[in-house]
């Protein structure tokens, strides 16, 4: 290689960073940019094109997304300009990679099976096989686990030829995934061993990482707790020694449950705090990427709106050069042509007044296009201001539990207590770590809704059994505050709507309820169906509220207020009600509130359903 120049020794870089990207990033990426600079010293299009594949595909598995999505859209462009079909899937791999992190698992498929279409035309069995197993992962993300199985399938009878172990380890973890997904732990447990020992065979530490805690969790639900114990420990290590946090997170979540199975409270503790510690930090982090890949995506889309004007204004300027070199050309003849010219100009005046309306149209145009350009950039504004409102929520609402859990594990590792005083740490801890659970579970599943991640699935559930699940959750704070909730609903309600909807919107507004009642007071929750729309309804007793405040929260603005404190100074982020408007927005639902300071509160979701309620207590609505 020393001796090596030219598009020669931009091969072979390109090449060993490829090989690398998966082992050693920092070296991959070394490779790839010195292949990158000389590509572009020689002017070697194809070379630059997997140079920057390559340096995207490091960025993206050392969590820089925007950098990957910068680098894989030049690297797309490059090999469409040089007629690279071979690159150009290569590269959509990269960026199907990049939706499935946005949770955009239906486009991202279809950037991979692209890429397979491509891949197959070239011949290229890496390729073929690394889209398959893509395709095969993000459908099992879906939970379409038929389709995710074929696929799967589909890369193994690939790959046959070209024998490469990686790429079977990645098939045969999917294929675990779909039967640990059916309760098959059998066969989920060979699948897992498989791929495990693959990865082994390749020394893919992300791989090993990635399939440890998959089989330590069925070791779990197959009762080999030494088995699960000893391969989770491996785990640790490994994920500890190549900084992979997911895999660690994991990893001590299911030695967490092993202990617990033991008997043996104090190191399942241990072990569920450091993951909940990491998990934690995690979720924030990609949080942030995600909002910040979407945002360069937009602020990418909005410098192409800004270039295409520009060369629409410039066309502009060449038609009226070229109008001005006619006139004087035809002003010209007219010289000797007089009478000619007579004709000539009163043609040509008609022309120009034609001409003339269709500049107004243009700059018409040109100016919708700059009023819709600042419209964007308002908008823009606006998310960045609801992405700081959001982090000061977080910050605000999680730091206080957090802070107040770590005091108490901190008191329980120095010091010597009762079983008594233990017992009243742990109950001090689970209400803390009820409110961050709470937080959490609203602020992603409205982080979800507006990054437009979130689909409608519309099945058939009984309702009454969401509505007593939830009572069930609740049930703590119920009987701390001595309230009864009266339930008017039939034992069996059928509907058609998004369970998981359902279950976020009937768990905050009942929530919400119990916070701001007073001790001893009672809740009614009833149901009626009219013409085809559901109205489920909770009637509180509590602090009620006053029109501006009811006006705020159903406004079709964001609205991310700082939530008051319940009747026992219960904390919250101000993000329930936020979720259940818009969750309920996207079910073309409506949040009805009636409110009065001092005399409590009626909030009733009404949602079209399409099954009819011949099972509902006319009285009881």
């Amino acid at each position: 290689m020393p001796d090596s120049k030219g598009e020669e020794r931009v091969d072979l870089l390109v090449e060993l960073s490829f090989l690398l990207r998966e082992i050693n990033q920092s070296e991959a990426m070394k490779f790839a940019e010195e292949a990158e600079k000389l590509a572009i010293e020689i002017q070697d299009l194809p070379g630059e094109s997997k140079a920057k594949e390559n340096i995207s595909w490091v960025y993206y598995r050392t969590g820089y997304w925007q950098k990957a999505f910068e680098y894989a859209e030049d690297a797309y462009q490059i090999s469409l300009d040089a007629g690279d079909e071979l690159g150009a899937a290569r590269v959509l791999n990269n960026m199907g990679a990049l939706y499935y992190e946005q949770q955009n698992f239906r486009m991202a498929i279809r950037q991979f099976k692209r890429a397979f279409e491509i891949s197959k035309s070239s011949d290229d069995l890496y390729t073929q096989i690394r889209s398959l197993n893509n395709v095969a992962f993000n459908y099992s993300q879906l939970g379409v686990l038929d389709s995710a199985m074929v696929f799967a399938q589909k890369a193994i009878q690939t790959n046959k030829n070209a024998g490469s172990p990686y790429l079977t380890s990645f098939s045969n973890r999917v294929i675990g995934d779909v039967f640990l997904a059916r309760g098959q732990l059998d066969s989920a447990e060979y699948y897992f061993e498989t791929s495990l020992d693959m990865a082994r065979k390749q020394g893919i530490s992300t791989t090993i990482a990635s399939v440890i805690h998959r089989l330590g969790n069925t070791y779990i639900q197959l009762g080999k707790l030494n088995n699960a114990q000893e391969v989770l420990e491996e785990g640790v290590a490994l994920s500890q020694a190549h900084n992979l946090r997911d895999e660690l997170a994991k990893s001590h979540k299911y030695l967490a449950e092993v202990y617990r199975q033991r008997g043996d409270i104090p190191s399942a503790f241990n072990h569920q705090s450091l993951y909940l510690a990491i998990n934690d930090s995690l979720v924030d982090k990609s949080n942030r990427d995600r909002m910040a890949l979407m945002q360069g995506m937009f602020e990418q889309n909005l410098e192409k709106s800004e270039l295409e004007l520009l060369k629409a204004q410039n066309e502009n300027q060449a038609n009226k050069l070229d109008f001005i070199k006619n006139v004087v050309w035809i002003i010209s003849i007219a010289a000797i042509l007089i009478f000619a010219l007579l004709i000539r100009l009163f043609r040509l005046n008609r022309n120009v007044e034609k001409f003339n309306t269709k500049l107004v149209k243009q700059q018409k145009l040109i100016e919708d296009q700059n009023s819709t350009l600042e419209a964007k950039s308002a908008e823009l504004e606006e998310i960045n201001q609801t992405k700081n409102k959001l982090f000061s929520i977080l910050g605000h609402d999680l730091r206080g539990p957090v802070g107040q859990v770590k005091a108490i594990v901190d008191l329980a590792t120095t010091t010597h207590l009762s079983q008594e005083e233990f017992a009243e740490l742990l109950n001090s801890m689970k209400k803390d770590l009820d409110t961050v659970h709470f937080t959490l579970t609203n602020t992603l599943k409205w982080s979800t809704a507006q990054m437009e991640g979130f689909k409608v699935f519309p099945t058939e559930f009984n309702l009454r059994d969401v509505v007593d699940t939830t009572i069930l959750l609740l049930s703590t704070q119920i009987k701390a505050k001595n309230i009864e909730i009266i339930v008017h609903m039939p034992e069996k309600l059928p509907v058609y709507l998004d369970r998981d909807i359902m279950e976020v919107v009937v768990r905050n507004i009942l929530n919400n309820a119990i916070k701001y009642s007073q001790n001893g007071k009672s809740i009614e929750v009833n149901v009626q169906e009219i013409d085809g729309v559901l109205n489920w309804c909770v009637k509180d007793e509590g602090t009620g509220m006053t029109p501006e405040q009811v006006k705020e929260i159903l406004s079709s603005k964001i609205s991310l207020t700082n939530s008051k404190l319940g009747t026992n100074r219960e904390k919250g982020s101000g993000l329930g009600l936020q979720v259940c408007k818009e969750f309920i927005r996207m079910c073309d639902g409506e949040l009805l509130i009636e409110s009065e300071p001092g005399k409590g509160s009626r909030f009733c979701v009404s949602i079209p359903d399409k099954l009819p309620k011949n099972l509902l207590d006319p009285v009881n609505s």
